[in-house]
């Protein structure tokens, strides 16, 4: 038979075995679970959308004309409203290439306006640059693109039915998406902008020349060029849903 002391440094050492495995086991467990979770994370982003809700205000200098009197002064109209939006677009490393529209709606602050509200349009082309850190990407977008008024001759008096203005803006913006998972984030969007809009066929450049006129009728009409033409500043902020693939 077998002596105790010799039973009693087997079972040690099996002990001791033991008790080394099951770490390494674990270990080796729990690195093929990280490794699964950055391959999971790494997979390359080569489409976005995105949907966007919030707040936007407004300081509008608009061009009025007082057509008996041949004479004209800008009125400012400043305003808060509900903004919505929506994007979609490419991306490549940390570029991402998009478009985006929005809608905004407005009541006139100012003293000189109706009870009438009036909203703003835009379509952008943008340009961005994210800094990714796992699920936390902020990132800088440039944009430029188109913009258009409309129900303005609701709420500014004195500016006739029909008045359609439109033009250019340029917009710049700060935003962050946080990652649930590598296929849906939830983000924010902060934007400010410039706006320069006219009514059609007519430039702001050509309306900011100056010109002679010979008779009342080619002064009127030079006054009703410039009717509704606007520049001013847009303020955005907004949150929602990104989709990323």
């Amino acid at each position: 038979m077998m002596p105790f002391r010799r039973w009693a440094m087997l079972a040690a050492a099996a002990a001791a075995s033991a008790l080394v495995a099951v770490p390494a086991n674990a270990k080796d467990g729990s690195d093929e679970r990280e490794e699964r979770e950055e391959e999971r994370w790494d997979k390359p982003e080569w489409f976005w959308m995105a949907a966007e809700g919030g707040v936007q205000t407004i300081d509008l200098r608009t061009f009025e004309a007082d057509f008996d009197r041949l004479t004209g002064g800008f009125l400012r109209g400043t305003g808060t409203g509900p903004s919505a939006g929506a994007a979609l677009g490419a991306r490549l490393a940390f570029v991402t290439l998009g478009v985006r529209g929005r809608f905004a709606s407005f009541r006139d602050d100012s003293v000189r306006s109706t009870a009438g509200g009036w909203q703003l349009w835009s379509l952008d082309g943008e340009l961005g640059l994210r800094f990714p850190i796992r699920r936390v990407q902020p990132y800088l977008t440039l944009g430029a693109g188109y913009s258009a008024l409309g129900e303005l001759d609701d709420a500014v008096r004195g500016l006739g039915n029909g008045l359609d203005v439109r033009g250019a803006n340029a917009r710049a913006g700060l935003g962050l998406d946080y990652y649930v998972n590598p296929t849906v984030s939830l983000g924010a969007l902060a934007t400010g902008e410039v706006l320069m809009l006219s009514r059609p066929g007519v430039s702001l450049r050509d309306l900011a020349e100056a010109k002679r006129v010979g008779t009342i009728n080619e002064a009127e009409a030079r006054v009703l060029e410039a009717d509704g033409s606007s520049v001013g500043t847009s303020f955005t902020f907004t949150a929602g849903p990104g989709f990323h693939f």
